[in-house]
């Protein structure tokens, strides 16, 4: 067995390291969306009209 790293090892290697890169941010969403507190009814987001909005033609932008 040689001591020098093979192209089967290196593709291996490369492998595992991308399928890590894709699976770590799914993993660390989950943990730390499990250490996010609840958000109380009270502090819900409600949206507004607002007065001073715009009206855009398709034109105008």
């Amino acid at each position: 067995m040689s001591s020098q790293p093979s192209r089967k090892a290196f593709l291996a290697k490369l492998t595992g390291l991308l399928a890590l890169a894709g699976l770590a941010p799914k993993l660390l969403a989950k943990s730390a969306a499990s250490a996010v507190a609840p958000v109380s009814p009270q502090a819900a987001f409600t949206v507004r009209p607002d007065a001073r909005a715009v009206a855009r033609s398709s034109d105008s932008v």
